[in-house]
């Protein structure tokens, strides 16, 4: 067969679809490649102590069900430091991982994923955000942007870690926060939550974008289906005492051991050492953190009427950044959920691509950095280690550049400038405009 026959079947083929379904041809390809790309990485060697404390998890939850999970997991090990939601999954997946354990497939492999399905739904999601505003063709390429980023990849494909699945309902909830549907925003939102206290983050914006679109019954309403959403996950398990404890225990608990400076990021407190004491440096580290909170939101509130939607999505990725460099006891992994959010903003503020390139850059030194200490005979990273200076200098400057950004907004002198929103486009011929 010639190739010009070859390239006119190929053609033909493309032309049978609607371009609505030619759409999705193009993005499911994306998907899959994306999707093959980390089961090919599988294979390479992430954290042994979380993947099989993981394992751990999905057999138990497999072997005993839902309601005691907590309870024999304390009695057997002492400390499980994962909410609720959590264990959900780790129910399906360690089901699933029993059944095909059969043919050979490891558990391990299982494990990696879990994680790696809710990036692919992150991209999907990114995907037709996007798509209402842009081309398909912006609109893939913003996507690729997400499923094809080497530090998210890293996170699941390779560590194996779980961050994915909080990101998730964080990106859900900002959109629907965004696109005024303000009790389903509440009830995605109250599913990260109890998914990654981290997720606490993002909960100023959220808040206030329901506030502003619905107004204070609804903001109540909102309220009242967060509560019932977090009563109607625990619902099933044993309390042992009541729902207040049992959260406290599982988020202060955890959270408490913990007691340094910085866990490996490389954030602000990375620039003097890590697993340092923090002492009084906790509060310190909170207060700036609370401070930058009400300077962006009163940012947000002062410039909505002229940024809107634009500046809500920066101000989320703000306070995600603020969250990685400001508290102590935080994290490498904890940048992961704000580069979402740079994705949503990439093909629509220009000013705002410098962050999603070097903040990609920092999380995968950060991660695969880390990892490979972790994975050593001696897990703990000397002080004064200059790939940490480095990395948290950078890290530091970014987000001086950011806040910079939020002040030039409050003074109207918008670096998010309405302008740089493409006006939408529709491809009703089929081709990728």
């Amino acid at each position: 067969m010639s190739k010009q026959r070859v390239i006119f079947l190929k053609r033909g083929i493309m032309l049978n679809f609607s371009p609505q379904k030619r759409e999705l041809v193009f993005l499911a390809v994306l998907i899959a490649a994306a999707f093959i790309v980390r089961v090919l990485l599988f294979p390479l060697q992430g954290y042994h102590n979380d993947l099989v404390t993981y394992q751990y998890w999905f057999n138990t939850a497999a072997e005993n069900g839902i309601r005691p999970f907590y309870t024999v997991v304390l009695q057997q090990v002492g400390w499980i430091d994962y909410p609720p939601f959590n264990v959900y999954i780790f129910w399906i997946f360690g089901t699933l991982s029993k059944v095909v354990s059969v043919w050979g497939i490891d558990a391990a492999n299982i494990v990696k994923l879990v994680p790696n399905i809710f990036d692919m739904a992150i991209a999907t999601l990114i995907y037709f955000f996007l798509r209402r505003q842009l081309s398909t063709k912006q609109s893939l390429i913003g996507t690729a942007l997400y499923a094809f980023n080497p530090a998210i990849i890293f996170n699941a494909a390779v560590w194996g870690q779980f961050d994915a699945i909080y990101t998730f309902f964080l990106v859900i909830s900002l959109i629907l926060a965004l696109k005024s549907k303000p009790k389903l925003s509440a009830a995605a939102f109250a599913i990260a939550v109890l998914t990654k206290p981290q997720a606490i983050a993002m909960l100023p914006v959220v808040a206030y974008l329901i506030f502003r679109k619905n107004g204070l019954k609804n903001t109540l309403i909102s309220v009242a289906v967060f509560a019932a959403t977090v009563f109607a996950v625990i619902l099933p398990f044993d309390w042992n005492g009541n729902p207040i404890t049992f959260l406290g225990n599982i988020y202060f608990g955890a959270y408490s051991g913990y007691a340094y400076t910085s866990i490996n990021a490389f954030n602000f407190w990375g620039m003097f050492g890590l697993w340092l004491p923090d002492a009084n440096f906790f509060l310190i580290g909170w207060m700036m953190f609370g401070a930058f909170v009400i300077f962006s939101i009163y940012v947000l509130h002062k410039r909505f009427n002229v940024s809107g939607n634009t500046l809500a999505i920066f101000c989320a990725f703000m306070l995600l950044f603020a969250f990685f460099m400001l508290p102590t006891r935080i994290h490498e992994r904890y940048l992961f959920p704000a580069i979402s959010m740079l994705v949503l903003l990439f093909p629509i503020a220009k000013r705002t691509r410098i962050f999603y390139f070097v903040l990609t850059a920092t999380l995968f030194v950060n991660q695969a950095y880390v990892l490979s200490y972790l994975n050593s005979p001696n897990p703990f990273i000397p002080s004064g280690d200059l790939i940490v200076l480095a990395v948290s200098v950078i890290n530091l400057i970014t987000f001086l550049y950011g806040s910079v950004i939020m002040w030039a907004e409050l003074k109207a002198r918008s670096l998010l400038k309405p302008s740089e929103i493409p006006p939408q486009k529709n491809a009703q011929n089929g081709e990728l405009t």
